[in-house]
């Protein structure tokens, strides 16, 4: 209901309309202080219903009253006085007022008085004004499929008006509007908000007589209504959106022909309506369905993170520009791009960071290259980039120099910054293939030859890189066919106690009886294992030959104290323990008679799971030594809280420790170190007598190396180390 005050007291105004405010169905449209600027108001606005105050200063609000009524305006006027006496009264009832109250007792009265004008709302309010807005026909230009409704209703009731009348939240808005130029009333006086609470024709045959609408606007103003008959256009599924309805100022009663008509005209109307809903709905969805397809090809060609073409549509796209090239007898490129290292950043900081990184390096990448050019992401850390119309495999260079150059500067991640590099593969059509799935692997494989030479560079395909990966792929294939025909085998080379002629231990070195290279040693097949993946089948196979011959020992009568087997980084994962406990036991070995040999670098890998597993090992038992100690870049502070017993001084500081000073400081520098936190060492790749004499007066512990026992086969081995004790037995 729209409404207007009528008070010079700013206090009681504020009072008024701060209460008003409170009633939703409620609108303040305007208020006034005094008597000209209020009629000016309410004639211009044309409200439901006027607040007035009576005593205006200046003026009078009896003549407000007087005015509006004289200029035929019929908005409902509620007197508020404090002077209720009842001369006054009857005064303001003759000018047309519609009630009477004193202001400071009876608000509540007059707030009952106003809601009783409301027309009451149908029980499924919300779903029927959610199914009008649903038609779009709302504030929508005449239609003549709508207007000849309402010309023939007219025609029939013969009647001056006739109406398709859509009843909104707060108005009424005529679709069609035959015999007025109105398009829309207020809802609050709408005989159409009555007909849409009924399922049959509202006939009003004299407005003046029905209590509903005796003081209604429409009916004591300039439209003067007397008589209504409104059918509700009631949609299949029961929402009542509007009525059409016929309008006549005499009062009248339609014949029986005239309201089946008028039924039939708006069963049309009703018909036309779901038309256009159905039309609408059509249109909906089949917008949803271009948009679900949008969706569906973009899932299917792009990489949700990045929002870069994924692996599918780069290999179209490349296989597209091939075919270019190749008609105009043009260059492409092809980078394969890798970032280095990327890896610990979501093992440590989390994928989210991971993720945000990646799509900061997806920008760049877009930042480096043309128009023409393509790049994608294959997935994970690994993008690719097309280069077409290049002059040769300078410029392919030239462009992965740029996006080296534009990963080095710091990438700051969820609030982490960090340092990025990249190792970039690069092939040229159609000097390094004629097909796209030929460039892409060979700048993957000049990628991979990038990332052996260190990381943080571009390298360019070359033939040999093929040559190499084949006869990887080939060994590959070998070693795994080798593991099923147990072509692995073990050499066996003591370890002795420096001075005294004992046996330390003997450490176990996994070997591959190829059937066309012969004996392999371990740096030909171990890096491949771990590069492909099954390097814990090589483990597990060498620690069951190990435990088997230390057993075999041991039932024959010979004791070796200890063996020692190589452990891989990539077998830092919580289920190794287990698994070397159960071999201890399959074996029925004490845990303590097993060592093993782990890399420095394995030690700062990873912290925390390394830490885990070493514990795990030690209290079962089992002894931990470190491997190749020196060259890696371990630290000093954490050496002594990690759970080891053993430190092997790598052999690249003993092959000259005769001749070199520094090589015998950091010997020495190892030892007394060693010493001070109670770890044994053993001195590897010994193969000079000098070198013994040297590691003795330094207080090494242990030798192992070609000078004292080349590694051999068991029986071999074992052949050596009787004698060796036979003789420092001898008196």
């Amino acid at each position: 209901m729209k409404l207007v005050i009528v008070e010079d007291s700013e206090l009681i105004r504020n009072q008024l309309a701060h209460l008003l405010a409170q009633q939703p169905r409620f609108s303040i449209i305007g208020t006034a202080t005094e008597e000209g600027e209020a009629v000016n108001l309410i004639l211009s606005t044309n409200p439901d219903a006027v607040l007035l105050d009576l005593s205006l200063a200046p003026g009078s609000g009896v003549q407000v009253l007087k005015r509006i009524r004289e200029a035929g305006c019929g908005a409902r006027v509620l007197i508020l006085t404090n002077n209720t006496g009842q001369a006054l009264r009857l005064a303001c009832e003759e000018l047309g007022a519609n009630g009477f109250f004193d202001k400071t007792l009876e608000y509540e009265t007059c707030l009952e008085k106003l809601n009783a004008w409301l027309p009451p709302l149908p029980g499924n309010e919300a779903r029927r004004l959610e199914m009008l807005h649903g038609t779009h026909l709302l504030d929508t230009q005449e239609q003549e499929v709508f207007d000849n409704l309402t010309r023939l209703a007219a025609e029939i009731a013969d009647v001056p008006i006739a109406l398709i009348s859509l009843v909104d939240a707060d108005r009424q808005w005529f679709l069609s509007h035959t015999g007025t130029s109105l398009r829309e009333t207020s809802r609050s006086v709408s005989f159409c908000a009555h007909a849409i609470l009924r399922n049959e024709m509202l006939e009003v045959p004299d407005a003046l007589a029905d209590p509903r609408f005796q003081d209604n606007p429409l009916v004591i103003g300039a439209t003067h209504i007397r008589f209504y008959a409104g059918v509700p256009l009631v949609l299949a599924s029961g929402e009542a959106l509007g009525t059409l309805c016929v309008i006549d100022d005499k009062p009248r009663q339609l014949s029986d022909t005239q309201r089946r008509a008028l039924k039939t005209l708006a069963s049309s109307a009703i018909a036309e309506i779901e038309l256009r809903r159905r039309i609408i709905y059509l249109e909906q969805e089949s917008e949803r369905r271009r948009v679900a397809e949008a969706h569906i090809l973009h899932l299917a060609t792009r990489d949700p993170l990045t929002a870069l073409p994924n692996r599918a549509t780069f290999r179209d796209r490349l296989d597209q520009h091939v075919r270019f090239a190749l008609r105009r007898n043009a260059n492409l490129g092809v980078l394969f791009i890798d970032l280095d290292g990327f890896k610990p950043i979501n093992d440590t900081l989390g994928h989210d960071v991971g993720d945000d990184a990646l799509v900061i390096v997806a920008e760049r990448l877009n930042a480096c290259l043309r128009g023409s050019d393509t790049v994608a992401r294959l997935g994970g850390d690994e993008f690719a980039v097309v280069l077409p119309d290049i002059s040769g495999s300078a410029e392919a260079l030239q462009v992965a120099g740029k996006i080296i150059a534009a990963l080095e500067e710091p990438v700051l991640a969820k609030g982490h910054k960090l340092h990025l590099s990249a190792s970039i593969g690069a092939s040229i059509f159609p000097e390094h293939g004629r097909l796209g799935d030929q460039l892409l692997r060979h700048a993957d494989l000049a990628m991979y030859r990038a990332k052996q030479s260190g990381g943080h560079r571009s390298c360019l395909y070359s033939k040999e890189l093929s040559d190499r990966a084949e006869e990887m792929q080939a060994l590959d294939n070998d070693l795994r066919e080798g593991l099923k025909r147990d072509e692995l085998l073990l050499h066996f080379q003591p370890q002795t106690v420096l001075g005294d002629g004992k046996l330390c231990g003997v450490e176990a070195l996994l070997r591959w009886r190829h059937p066309h290279f012969g004996i392999l040693p371990p740096d030909h097949f171990i890096p491949l294992a771990e590069q492909r993946g099954f390097i814990s089948e090589l483990t597990r196979k060498a620690l069951d030959l190990a435990l088997a011959q230390l057993k075999a020992w041991d039932v024959s009568g010979f004791h070796v104290p200890k063996m020692a087997v190589n452990i891989s980084p990539s077998e830092i994962r919580a289920d190794f323990p287990d698994m070397v406990e159960a071999a201890l036991a399959r074996h029925g070995l004490d845990p303590h008679r097993l060592e093993l040999e782990i890399t420095e670098s394995t030690l700062t890998a990873d912290g925390i799971e390394t830490m885990q597993m070493l514990n795990h090992l030690r209290a079962l038992g089992i002894s931990i030594s470190v491997d190749d100690f020196g060259v890696g870049y371990s630290s000093l502070a954490q050496l002594h809280r990690l759970p080891i017993d053993c430190l092997k001084i790598d052999r690249s500081f003993i092959q000259d420790l005769e001749t070199s000073a520094c090589d015998r400081a950091i010997v020495q520098a190892v030892i007394t170190m060693a010493d001070a936190l109670g770890l044994r060492t053993v001195a590897e790749g010994i193969e000079k007598e000098e070198q013994i004499g040297i590691l003795e007066n330094l207080g090494c512990q242990c030798a192992q190396g070609f000078f004292v026992c080349r590694p051999a086969p068991a029986s071999e081995a074992e052949t050596w180390m009787r004698n060796f004790l036979a003789a420092g037995e001898a008196p």
